[in-house]
């Protein structure tokens, strides 16, 4: 499909934004053919840039365009790099902000306003602006000029309180969960505002609170303090409702089976799958009230079963015999994964020869549509790979005027005051349980 046919295009976005949440947000943007405009640094490196990873695991002279995590969110996009701190850079960016149609930003609150860029500073220039201000905590309220990551506000946002086992701590959710509630809200959002900018000719500004994206996810919890004054507990794996309900060793390394019961129906189905062993006739376990009383013994008969068993092999048996069942899959196995294969989720894209990283797959989008076929345009811009294009057939500049910014410093192609970055220190994180065993031949099939 051409880029004029799918449903974003002639929509023009400047993306300043940082880290993930707003990057992989306009990153959708673009796949939907929106014109992404990323604003990059050329002074310091995007924060993203030390944890990698790095193809073959080398960041090489230019680390900063070889960060696989900042190349899957950037795809897309063109890249404009801007030194901020000089009136000549701001004032390209007001340039840019007047023929544009979407703003979306990730600095805390006093950032944009020092700048002059602020939403109530943009609207004088360009009244049907839409502008995202993606913070922590909001641009109101006593938290408004907290620093946060992803890890505080799983914990502020009372996720980590629920995650983990009864006996346990509060733990840690997962791979920076809030960036990607905070993604789909900006995405929701700003199509929302497209939508009604269209209706009414009027812009609007968005102010995001990754906090409330989270706390948004917990409202039966909310309401059940509200209601009956009940603080939600740990649980671990289990359900309050459902028994089986929990993941099981199978046979190999580290490799699980996750098993879900919901009625009596599909228990009588996996009694059935297990060729019905004796302990199956324990009366205490014919209905559902009894096997969420006796769960752990339920488990410990379930683990026998499943431990000898190959995890893939198991859960396309259950799945067949109508229970719902799934292996625990890591990152190898979502790389190769065939129902993710056939949906096209990873999408091979194709870097120029320049940039030594050659042809990779991406994340594209959960979800399809019937009446265009979207799928990753171009590969994340090198740091100012388009200032020229941008600044001269966007902008109006000449060619000397560019000339003259990029010996100012103005705009740039390289982060002349980086540190080295050093590779990855893989064992390490092994050690530290941060990633599992490191694998040599991962991108074989």
């Amino acid at each position: 499909m051409k880029v004029q046919d799918l449903p974003l295009a002639g929509v023009r976005v400047i993306d300043a934004s940082h880290v993930f949440a707003v990057p992989y947000a306009t990153g959708l943007l673009a796949d939907l053919g929106a014109e992404v405009i990323k604003i990059q640094a050329h002074t310091r490196m995007d924060v993203m840039a030390g944890h990698g990873p790095f193809p073959e695991n080398i960041p090489g002279e230019r680390a900063w365009d070889r960060v696989g995590s900042l190349n899957t969110v950037n795809r897309g996009k063109l890249g404009l790099s801007l030194d901020l701190t000089k009136p000549e850079a701001i004032e390209i960016f007001r340039r840019l902000v007047r023929v544009s149609d979407v703003l979306a930003e990730s600095f805390t609150p006093r950032v944009m306003k020092k700048l002059g860029l602020d939403y109530a500073a943009l609207r004088d220039i360009r009244p049907e602006l839409i502008m995202l201000s993606n913070t922590g905590y909001g641009h109101s309220g006593p938290w408004r000029e907290y620093g946060s990551v992803a890890t505080s506000l799983e914990a502020t946002s009372g996720m980590c309180w629920l995650s983990g086992y009864e006996d346990g701590p509060p733990s840690k959710i997962g791979q920076s969960y809030t960036d990607f509630l905070a993604c789909w809200n900006a995405v929701y959002a700003l199509l929302l505002s497209l939508h009604r900018r269209r209706r009414t000719g009027r812009g609007q500004w968005i102010d995001l609170s990754m906090y409330q994206t989270g706390a948004a996810t917990l409202g039966p919890v909310i309401m059940d303090y509200f209601a009956n004054g009940k603080v939600a507990g740990r649980m671990g794996n289990r359900n309050p409702d459902m028994a089986p309900h929990n993941v099981y060793r199978c046979a190999g390394e580290d490799r699980w089976i996750a098993i879900a019961v919901d009625s009596d129906e599909a228990w009588r189905a996996l009694i059935e799958a297990m060729r019905r062993p004796a302990w199956a006739g324990d009366t205490r376990l014919a209905d559902a009230r009894g096997r969420i009383q006796y769960s752990g013994l339920v488990d410990e008969h379930l683990s026998a079963w499943t431990a000898g068993q190959h995890a893939e092999a198991l859960a396309t048996r259950l799945q067949n015999a109508g229970i719902m069942a799934g292996v625990v899959e890591n990152g190898r196995d979502l790389l190769h994964d065939e129902q993710l294969r056939v949906r096209n989720f990873l999408e091979a894209v194709r870097h120029p020869p320049e940039a030594g990283i050659g042809e990779r797959r991406y994340i594209g989008r959960p979800w399809k549509l019937s009446g265009a076929a979207l799928a990753i345009t171009r590969p994340a811009p090198q740091l100012g790979e388009h200032n020229r294009e941008v600044l001269t057939k966007l902008l109006g500049y000449s060619d000397a005027e560019v000339d003259a910014m990029k010996k100012s410093q103005v705009i740039g192609n390289e982060i002349v005051t980086a540190n080295k970055v050093q590779p990855l220190h893989l064992e390490g994180m092994r050690r530290n349980h941060r990633i599992g065993q490191p694998d040599s031949d991962y991108r074989k099939a």
